[in-house]
């Protein structure tokens, strides 16, 4: 038998929220949040409400946590694929930048599916303290069919035009498909191609629009661009370097919107006889490590994934605080690898 002091069994077995303890003592997350940290102005009524509400429940820092500056968060994270690397390179991040905040984390995939994201951020927005949440298909992602949450939420990688998302964290897409088509003429491209940019995500959109604009600045007409694909993933990259070598035998220059596509683009390219970098020079998105490891190496637009996660919780602790959040968009940087190489 337990004593209204003591923690429950269930609560021993699952740490509890700070919008439980919210919940607990009647008050908004913020209030929680500053009753907890000692960063606001609280008076000593509420404080102590806090308090026993968070010592009710067996909440890690309640009861000894006054005048921390910091409390034990947890936090929900949705991206569209963990299997693919580069979002296993985001939720790595997103890791590493929680273990620093000692903030528990909990993962969830959509699959690129609306119905699976609704069903996560359904489970998540009521056991955690925040979201982080890159869409699955914006902009019919499953957030647009989520009601309410008592959590804030920051999206990130592509937007999401929902009232439910109180800030955003994207990387320089535009600016990376600028730089990728400065690359491919400086290196001697005259006819080019682009793999998997007929995609529906905005950051696709983004990385077109940026490729058409720096080869306009080298002079190079769109005429003399190739937009193929549509289909994400390797098999999406292999199946448009076939499309675009009959559409144009003449192209010798390719853009792919993912290290993903360029991988199979390279691959689809060798096994029709053709040699990268002396025949086509290639440029991918994303910086996984793969491009490094593979023969040649692939040219590549770096995403910065631990700048990108440090922005985003950033972010989710100023709205538990009932701050504002913010819109950031962060700087990429072009990695030369052998594929470009003459």
């Amino acid at each position: 038998m337990t004593t209204p002091d003591a923690p429950t069994a269930e609560a021993v077995a699952r740490t509890p929220t700070l919008q439980e303890v919210a919940v607990e003592a009647g008050v908004s997350l913020a209030t929680a949040s500053n009753a907890l940290s000692g960063n606001r102005g609280v008076s000593a009524a509420m404080r102590d409400r806090v308090f026993e509400a968070a010592k009710r429940l067996g909440y890690p820092r309640g009861g000894t946590a006054r005048g921390r500056k910091t409390e034990r968060m947890t936090v929900g994270i949705v991206l569209p694929d963990v299997r693919n690397p580069a979002y296993a390179e985001l939720a790595h991040a997103f890791e590493r930048e929680g273990q620093q905040r000692e903030w528990s984390l909990v993962l969830a995939s959509s699959d690129y599916e609306p119905e699976k994201e609704l069903e996560a951020l359904t489970r998540l927005v009521q056991s955690t303290d925040g979201v982080v949440l890159s869409p699955s298909r914006p902009p019919r992602s499953g957030i647009h069919l989520l009601q309410a949450s008592p959590v804030p939420i920051v999206a990130c990688d592509d937007p999401a035009d929902s009232p439910l998302i109180g800030a955003s964290v994207r990387t320089d897409n535009f600016g990376g498909g600028r730089a990728a088509a400065h690359h491919l003429v400086d290196a001697g491209g005259t006819r080019f191609g682009m793999l998997g940019g007929a995609g529906y995500l905005p950051s696709t959109e983004e990385r077109r629009e940026g490729f058409l604009a720096g080869l306009a600045d080298r002079g190079v007409s769109a005429s003399a661009v190739h937009i193929v694909g549509d289909v994400y993933v390797m098999d999406g990259g292999q199946a448009a370097m076939n499309e675009l070598l009959e559409l144009d035998p003449s192209v010798d220059a390719v853009f792919a919107v993912s290290d993903m596509h360029a991988v199979g683009a390279l691959f689809e390219a060798q096994q029709s006889g053709r040699s990268v970098p002396g025949d086509l020079l290639l440029c991918g998105y994303d910086g996984i490590g793969w491009t490094r490891k593979i023969s040649p190496t692939i040219t590549t637009i770096r995403q910065d994934w631990p700048a990108v996660a440090t922005r985003a919780l950033d972010y989710l602790a100023a709205m538990m605080r009932g701050e504002p959040g913010g819109r950031a968009i962060i700087p990429v940087t072009l990695l030369p690898g052998e594929s470009t190489h003459r």
